[in-house]
């Protein structure tokens, strides 16, 4: 009886430990796969984040076009102040986006950058003097480079 039991035993337990090292397997590559799966999703996260950050900028940056076309070249008919409105609409939106998807920090400071950007299109550079297309940009300068700062580090 024994003979026969003693080799039962053995194809059980080698079956039982075969099931066991299958689940291990398994469960191991699953635990790799949902830490991939992870990792996949922040970085699409990321690469979404930095494309809007991106288009932020690019209509920051043709709202100083717009300031300076207003202030220096002394434009303010109704195509310049339909451009106005169109592309401060485009800022505001882009910047609610950031708001969305960013860091409550960038979203300040994309904030900040966008009431700059308004605050130079309606009213002006502080300093009456020429040339005004660099009193513009020196007004802008100090929130888009706490803004790009700010971003930089948030990305690293």
């Amino acid at each position: 009886m024994w003979t026969t039991l003693a080799p039962l035993i053995g194809v059980l337990l080698g079956g039982f430990m075969s099931v066991l090292a299958q689940r291990s397997a398994g469960r191991a590559l699953e635990r790799g796969e949902a830490r991939r799966s992870v990792r996949e999703l922040a970085e699409a996260r990321r690469n979404e984040r930095l494309t809007h950050l991106i288009e932020f900028l690019s209509a920051v940056q043709e709202a100083e076009r717009v300031a300076v076309d207003r202030h220096h070249h002394n434009l303010a008919d109704e195509q310049w102040q339909a451009q106005a409105r169109q592309v401060l609409d485009r800022v505001w939106v882009m910047q609610k986006t950031i708001h969305v998807l960013c860091t409550s920090e960038v979203s300040e400071a994309a904030r900040s950058l966008a009431w700059a950007v308004q605050e130079v299109i309606r009213k002006g550079p502080e300093d009456p003097g020429e040339p005004q297309d660099e009193k513009v940009w020196a007004h802008i300068r100090p929130s888009r480079q706490a803004f790009l700062d700010l971003v930089r580090d948030q990305l690293s």
